[in-house]
């Protein structure tokens, strides 16, 4: 059992500390200078490309495709950079639950508990790729499918008159490499530093939501392994006390631990959820024009784009929905254990572990705004009605044209 509990332990940890660790938020690490550093080089990649974003708007801001892709990323490097800095400074309630969850491990003890613990793993292995493999994706979509659209490229002129064309790069940089007269050679080095700068942004914002998902997940298998234990308590009358009170004393542990994790979530999830609903507004308006104009490139790159986000916001309603039914759970399967046998004194502490389970857990954002399915269904259909009248707008401008 000690050997299985460490192939889960490593099983469960090492996609998680992949793509933690290189930016210097995996919370098992030792926090010392190079932690620091490599969240310092993270922040610093993505400083500079917010900066060479803005100076793209300002020296150019006349190309509303280009624009929006601007906003698009700039508010993805915001969100990397928030998260980045808040799993950094705001470290406590990770570490707090990623200590607890190698200790789970290691204090694994029966082929039942390291099923269910198995399984909440692999659910955050299946979470985590699936949000942060569909970002490298699109970031490698939106970096080669410009260079392959048809078409004729865009010339300007060069300070001595000369006309010269203009390179599709990963990130909207042409007039600043210009300005910085960085020659046309060295085409393919900015190409694959701008391209690392995409993939920093998918590893600071989604790799960030993929350790969140997992840790959540560990905590979700917790929960259930306790409700396996309600079950039990009642088979040894003669321990039944002293097992009550520990399974009351996890069940307070549980909550500890799923309080701090909101706490360090709160304040991401405010900027998540207005950010992702602006720029899914955005580029739904923006899919509208790209369809009116045929631009299959800018179609293909809005459709990205919004299901990335999509995907996004749905992992994080799905995680805090089971979140919310697995501790909801623990209350039930006390109710359905059989208390009627117990001692009367132990019956009536059942009760209070029913009071705390109408409290339910909840992912939210600023403390205020629940994030779970029945909140991602509303904020769909709220941006659906918006796209349509959107959609409207643009056809009724077509038709007068």
């Amino acid at each position: 059992m000690e050997t299985s509990s460490k192939k889960d332990l490593t099983y469960a940890m090492t996609p998680l500390k992949i793509l933690a660790w290189p930016v210097g938020t995996w919370p098992l690490q030792k926090y010392n200078v190079a932690s620091f550093l490599r969240s310092t080089t993270a922040v610093f990649v993505l400083l500079l490309t917010l900066a060479l974003l803005n100076t793209e708007a300002y020296l150019d801001g006349t190309d509303a495709e280009k624009n929006l892709d601007s906003v698009v990323l700039v508010s993805c490097s915001i969100l990397a950079v928030w998260k980045v800095t808040q799993f950094r400074v705001r470290r406590e309630g990770l570490v707090s639950n990623f200590q607890s969850a190698v200790k789970d491990y290691k204090e694994l003890d029966s082929e039942e508990k390291r099923t269910i613990m198995r399984r909440h793993a692999y659910m955050s292995r299946v979470a985590g790729a699936s949000v942060i493999l569909f970002a490298y994706f699109s970031a490698t979509l939106i970096a080669i499918v410009p260079m392959f659209a048809p078409g004729e490229k865009e010339t300007t002129l060069n300070a001595n008159g000369t006309k010269a064309k203009n390179v599709n790069y990963p990130v909207p940089s042409e007039y600043t490499l210009q300005a910085l007269h960085v020659p046309d050679k060295l085409f393919l080095m900015v190409f694959s530093l701008e391209y690392l700068m995409m993939l920093f942004i998918s590893n600071g914002n989604l790799g960030s939501d993929a350790v969140f998902f997992g840790i959540t997940f560990h905590l979700c298998g917790q929960a259930e392994i306790l409700k396996l234990e309600f079950t039990k308590i009642v088979n040894d009358n003669e321990n039944s006390a002293r097992r009550l009170d520990a399974l009351t004393t996890r069940h307070r542990h549980l909550l500890k631990l799923s309080k701090q994790l909101n706490d360090t979530i709160s304040s991401i999830l405010v900027m998540q959820v207005l950010s992702s609903c602006l720029l899914i507004c955005t580029t739904g308006f923006q899919l509208i024009l790209s369809l009116n104009a045929k631009n299959f490139v800018m179609e293909v790159k809005t459709f990205i784009v919004v299901g990335t986000l999509l995907t996004q916001l749905f992992a994080y309603s799905y995680v805090g929905n089971y979140l919310k039914d697995q501790m909801e759970g623990i209350g039930y399967s006390a109710y359905c254990c059989r208390w009627y046998d117990l001692p009367n004194r132990l019956s009536k502490d059942i009760v209070f572990i029913l009071m705390r389970s109408h409290n339910p857990v909840h992912l939210k954002a600023g403390n205020f705004f629940v994030v779970n399915m029945e909140t991602y269904m509303n904020i769909n259909c709220l941006l659906g009605s918006t796209r349509c009248s959107a959609y409207n707008i643009g056809i009724e401008g077509c038709v007068q044209v």
